[in-house]
Parts: structure tokens; sequence; C-alpha cells
């Protein structure tokens, strides 16, 4: 952040905090000293119906509030009138919003007299807060987690565009933070076994646990859309680059071969993926942004599609198909981690040609369809609450 943006938060929060309701952290009074106590620090507070990985920690936070943990969230910058603190507050989180009793989270953290655990969600709050939080709780146990491999993703990204300066940057100061910072933690929780294995050629591979994407069905089966009552594509995704080049690779590369056999297809984009495209040199495709509900969308859509050419860890997105047993070609990048098999419970193609020639099957396969939608509950089994909670049991 610059030293004008620095400048102007600090008067915006000198002046929010003038017009205050509560001069306390809202919830504190559910702190219960007999029970364990787990901080979850994010750069960015968990917009759980925007982004999968936020949806993820949500997911995780409230398991822990089931095995009796006080739950606590830290993200700089929230204020009580925010939508998201409010969501958390009403499930009996407590969050850590701005106040004048305390001068920063440090203080507050100060205030208790054991915090058990930290977690930090990604690389970015670990790089912010993992030293100040370990001189402040020098007794707590901290956990990484890594969401997905980073350098990982940046690596594979160069592969593809080797002259990105920033790309490389990106690549060394992900490796350093997961490769040397990481290690020196107590636990690193890697989203797939693909990406622990990775990951214990830098740390010791006890103290690395694989918790993945949770995930179940939103819906009964028999309420599905069929076959013959769906129609056409959707993509949802958030900013990050992979979405971004998924996007152009879709229309670029994919649908024009598409298109020539079925002009009438149309596509559907979800998501703030939009903010980071000219939408004009997209025009046949439909960007629907940010929806407050999915559901409408994935029972109306005939097929999900995920033509991720780089990345890392377990996309959300093709969980959440899953869970409208909405039939799902991607490629082996985003269907890695997942235990999936090729038209058992997806569709795996590569290239743009293997992609089109997918897409035209499966819009036209209504016996392939139909396996493709039964199996979402196969395909959803290795992300259920109950095996991630069997899992943070150990830890």
């Amino acid at each position: 952040m610059g030293i004008l943006k620095k400048i102007k938060k600090h008067f915006e929060r000198k002046e929010k905090l003038k017009y205050l309701q509560s001069k306390d952290i809202v919830n504190i009074n559910l702190y219960d000293a007999s029970q364990k106590t787990i901080l979850f620090a994010s750069r960015d507070f968990p917009a759980h119906d925007k982004e999968s990985g936020a949806n993820r920690l949500k997911e995780l936070i409230f398991i822990y509030k089931e095995l009796g943990y006080n739950c606590i969230i830290f993200a700089p910058h929230m204020f009580e009138d925010d939508s998201y603190v409010k969501f958390y507050q009403q499930r009996n989180v407590i969050i850590y919003i701005e106040n004048t009793k305390y001068r920063n989270i440090y203080d507050f953290l100060s205030s208790f007299k054991k915090i058990d655990y930290v977690w930090f969600n990604g690389p970015l709050a670990l790089n912010l807060f993992y030293k100040k939080m370990k001189a402040v709780l020098s007794s707590a146990k901290f956990i990484y987690d890594m969401v997905d491999i980073h350098f990982l993703r940046f690596k594979r990204a160069i592969e593809l565009e080797p002259t990105r300066i920033s790309l490389k940057k990106n690549y060394k100061h992900f490796f350093r933070l997961e490769t040397v910072v990481a290690p020196q933690l107590d636990y690193i929780i890697a989203i797939s076994d693909k990406e622990k294995a990775i990951m214990s050629q830098y740390a010791d591979k006890n103290k690395i646990i694989t918790v993945s994407n949770i995930h179940y069905p939103k819906i009964d089966i028999s309420e599905r859309k069929s076959f013959s009552e769906s129609k056409g594509i959707t993509f949802i995704g958030s900013i990050h680059e992979p979405n971004i080049d998924a996007v152009k690779f879709l229309y670029e590369k994919i649908m024009p071969i598409v298109w020539k056999t079925n002009p009438e297809l149309e596509v559907s984009i979800i998501g703030n993926v939009a903010e980071k495209l000219d939408l004009k040199l997209f025009p046949k495709f439909k960007f629907l942004g940010f929806v407050e509900s999915i559901e409408e969308h994935f029972m109306n859509s005939r097929i999900m599609v995920a033509p991720l050419r780089f990345g890392a860890g377990v996309k959300g997105k093709i969980g959440q198909a899953f869970e409208y047993f909405l039939p799902v070609i991607t490629t082996d990048i985003g269907a890695e981690g997942m235990r999936l098999a090729n038209h058992k419970n997806v569709l795996i193609a590569n290239d743009e040609n293997s992609f089109a020639q997918a897409i035209l099957q499966l819009n036209n396969d209504e016996e392939l369809w139909n396996t493709l939608s039964q199996n979402s509950i196969d395909s959803l089994k290795p992300f259920s609450i109950e095996s991630v909670s069997s899992t943070l049991k150990k830890i």
C-alpha cells in the first residue's frame, strides 16, 4: 500500500471511530475461558458468497464452532456495520472490529490469558501478521493454511507467458514465503494430497495436513432440472489470473470451434472476473457479475466449464457444480487433487479442439449428461463436513 493510501485510510478510520455504536468488541461476552480458542487471521475478510476460498474458510470456522472452540476472526479495517461482520456475529463468532478500547489487534490479543491456535488464511496473512503475532502469542500453535500452493500457480503461469516479469517476481516472493517461512510454523494445511507431497520437499511431512474444500449437496437430485429442461454453458470465477485466462481461452479458442456447429449455444459468466476484462472484446458472452444466489443459474445451466490452463489447489467452482448435480468439463489442472475420473465424474480436455468437442458431445448426449450428474454424489464424498471435521480434531 502506497504512503498516500495509508494516510487516507488512517484519516478514514479516525473519522469512522467517532461514530461507533459500540466501543468494545461485539460478542466478546461469548468468550469462554474454559474452552480452546482459535484465531483466524486473513488479509481480507471472508466474503463467503463471492469467493470459494472464503466459503471454505467459513465452513472451517463453523466446524471449529461445532467442536466447542472460541472462534475469533481478524482482518484489517473491519467495522461493525459491515454485512459480513454481522453475518458471523449472528453465528456467535467473535470478530475483531475497529474500536476505541484497543489500540490494535495485538493489544486485543494481549488481553487474553491464552490463544491456543492461530490460523493464517493464505500467504498474504502469513506475510503480514505472523512475525508480530508470534511475538505476542508465544505459547500459541501456528497454522498456515496454504489455500493453494501459490508459487506453483505462478510457475505454471510462467510456462504460458515466460516473458512476464511480474509473474517471475511473484513466483520468487511466494516461493520464499511457502518454502522458507511456512515450515517454521507448527502446521501447514495443504488443500490436496498432491500438494502435500509437493510441500513435503520443503517441510517436515509430519506437520503437513490435508484439509480440502468442503462441499455437500445443496439440493436433492430429484430437484435437479433435467437435460431437456436445462441449456447453455456457465463459468464462474473471481478476479484471479487463472480465471481471467480461462475466460479468454474459452472465448478466443474454444467457443469459435463450438459455434461453427452450434452458433446458438450461450455462455454465461458469473463472478467479478468481469472487472478485469474489457467486455467489448467478448460480445457473445453474457456477463452476470456477482449474483446473490448461484442456485437458479446452476439449475438452469446444462454445462459448467472450467478451462483452466494454470493455477493450483482444489477448484471450488467444480465442487460448487457438483453440489447442484451440474455436469462439468475441465482440464487436468481444473480436476487436480479432486480424485475425479474422466467420463465418470467429469469430462477432461486440455486443448481447444478436445474441449470444444467435449462441449458439443455433452450438450447432445443425454445419457452421458445423466451419468455425470448422478455421479456428483460420489464426487462430493471426499469433501464432506464429517471428513474435514475428523481431520481437524487431530490438530
